[in-house]
Formats: C-alpha cells, structure tokens, sequence
C-alpha cells in the first residue's frame, strides 16, 4: 500500500497565503488538494492519503509538516501552493524540488511536470519550468517531495482562471496521474474516469449541463464589495447558480468569501461555485466614518431607515465628528455603496 502525503499549503486562522483578485491562497489549494483526491479515488488503488489540513481551521509548521510525513514513513509528498508577485503581470506554472534533492524527488518532478504540460497548452498559459528551492517542506522531508506553484493570483487573467473548477480540475488531474505514474499506482480500470470532487456524483455523461440563459442572473460584488460568511453547518458548493451539481463540502464554521449574488439571494456566489444563502452567516463589520456633519448625519440615518437596515449608527461629536456603524452581508454592501456614492471618507 503506497502512502500519500498532501500538503495544502498556508491554512486559517494564522496564514491566508497569498491574496489577490478576490481570492485567498489557503482556500484555492484546497479545492486543489480535495479534485486531486477525486481523481487518484476514481482512478487508482492500492494507495492511501494523509492530509496536512482538509480544512480553514487548521494551521500547521512547515516543520510538523515535514515531521508528520516523515512519521508516517510516506512514499511521496506533495505540497499545493499558488504564486504571486508584486509585478501582476507575472504568470505561468512552475514546481519545485529541493535544491540538493535526490534522485528520486528529480524523477518525481519530471514525471509530474510531463503530465502538466499538456495542461499547460491546453490553457495557452506560460511554462515557467522545473525548479529548485530550500523551502522547509522539501528539505525537511524524507521521501521523494514535490511543490507546485499553479499560477498567479495577483495576475487578473490567471486569477480569473483560479475560479474556474475546470480549470483547477486540470491542474489538479494532472497532479494526480503524475503521482500515480511516479508510485506505479494500479488503475481500477482500462478507461479514466474525471470527477469534480470526492463526493458521489453522476458520470460526466449523466449530466445536463445548464443553459446559461436557464440560470438564475448573477449580480457581481467585486473585490470591492465581496463579504464574509460562515457556514451554519456542514455545507455543499455547486457548480451552477441554480444551485446544481454539487462538487465540494465545506465544513461547519468555515469562513469565506462572497462575490455575488443570485435573484432573491437564494445563492451566494463563492470562489469556484455557489452556496445556498440560507446555509451560511454573514459576519458583521465595523466601518467607521470620518468629518461626518450633521446634516450627514441626518441623510445616512434617512438612507438606512429607507432601506431597512436595523443596526446603530454611533456618533461621536468630540474632535473631527465621526460615527461608527456595524453591518453584515448585503447590509454592509448597500452601505458602502452610499458612502461612495456620496464620496464620504470611511474605513
């Protein structure tokens, strides 16, 4: 029986990874981590996986990491990471092994790199190659070690791309058979089956895809406006905004992101798919003002009286007047939006 040890790198509550474009790093690598098991369960057996996290509640070291995997005397490890850069135009896939790796983590890349390539074209992205790097995972690991770098989030175009389940599933995929080559994993059968995630899901040829114009309309919040919600219980994501296609569970407590919202605020569109509204909390936040007169005052409270919006707005008269006002989900939108429609300062 090989063994498996994944790594989804960073983790809440200590370390979101990189953030850009709508996205957080510790949330992408584990839809990653979670597709790349899909495909070795329909695929292959005679393995078994071990986790660093499968959810955003846990945070470990990079060297219990390396020590867990060590413990377990596992086969293989494999770290999933997205990049990012402070110039956003950089792009493109790369991995990495350590810099005095074996010959063994060599073979490792080279054959996971193989099976990425034609993703790669596939995905007209760029190929920044096989590299090396001293990072702890690597070094601190006994067996044959890889970590993967799929794209940039603080590249717009491969961010856009990062929220796409397709896109993602390829990557991911290609992870897999790299691994299962790499271990000699024995197929199930002659014919490769892709599913979207470990849960039980019709055969791709089993579905009925949507027609876009059959969906319900999506109203975008952006960067800008996206808000944070936690879910109620353990919850599924879906593919469609019809809330169709189920591909993933998020468990009980964990907390992400919002980007849009479907008509009647039955869905809440998430990174890569969509939750029914009713699962999750939004959480509240405090946005406080700044040079807010009183003839300010007296418009904000009017606006939040005219759209129902029952929270309290906290004056302070003393020094530069100001006021606080703590509000969630669609609440906090609509009052953003007030505040910059009437250019008020607020933070």
């Amino acid at each position: 029986m090989k063994k498996i040890y994944e790594d989804a790198g960073h983790g809440l509550p200590n370390d979101p990874g990189a953030v850009g474009n709508g996205l957080k790093e510790c949330e992408v690598v584990l839809t990653i981590q979670e597709l790349f098991n899909a495909y070795l369960l329909a695929n292959y057996e005679g393995f078994e996986i071990k986790s660093t996290r499968t959810d955003n509640k846990t945070f470990l070291p990079l060297s219990e990491r390396a020590r867990r995997a060590n413990r377990w005397n596992a086969d293989v490890f494999i770290s999933f990471h997205i990049n990012s850069a402070a110039n956003e135009k950089a792009t493109g896939y790369e991995d990495f092994i350590y810099k005095h790796a074996s010959l063994a983590s060599k073979s490792l890349q080279n054959i996971v790199h193989e099976q990425i390539l034609p993703v790669i074209c596939k995905h007209n992205a760029t190929n920044r190659g096989k590299k090396t790097a001293n990072y702890a995972v690597l070094r601190m690991t006994n067996m044959p070690a890889i970590l993967t770098e799929t794209m940039f989030i603080s590249n717009p175009k491969d961010a856009q791309n990062l929220k796409n389940i397709e896109f993602l599933k390829d990557f991911a995929s290609a992870y897999a058979e790299g691994v299962a080559k790499f271990l000699d994993l024995k197929t199930k059968d002659s014919t490769h089956v892709i599913v979207p995630s470990p849960v039980q899901v019709p055969k791709e040829d089993e579905k009925e895809t949507p027609k876009k114009e059959d969906l319900p309309k999506v109203t975008s919040l952006g960067d800008k406006y996206s808000f944070q919600v936690k879910a109620k219980q353990d919850i599924g994501v879906y593919k469609y905004a019809n809330l169709a296609e189920k591909f993933k569970i998020l468990k009980e407590r964990t907390v992400f992101s919002v980007y849009g919202y479907t008509e009647g605020v039955k869905a809440w569109a998430v990174p890569a798919g969509f939750v029914q509204a009713k699962d999750v909390e939004p959480l509240s936040v405090t946005l406080t003002t700044g040079g807010l007169s009183k003839d300010m005052e007296m418009e904000f409270r009017a606006f939040l009286k005219s759209e129902g919006i029952d929270t309290e707005l906290n004056v302070y008269a003393k020094g530069n007047p100001s006021a606080e006002i703590r509000v969630a989900g669609l609440d906090l939108v609509k009052v953003k939006q007030f505040l910059d429609k009437k250019d008020w300062y607020y933070k």
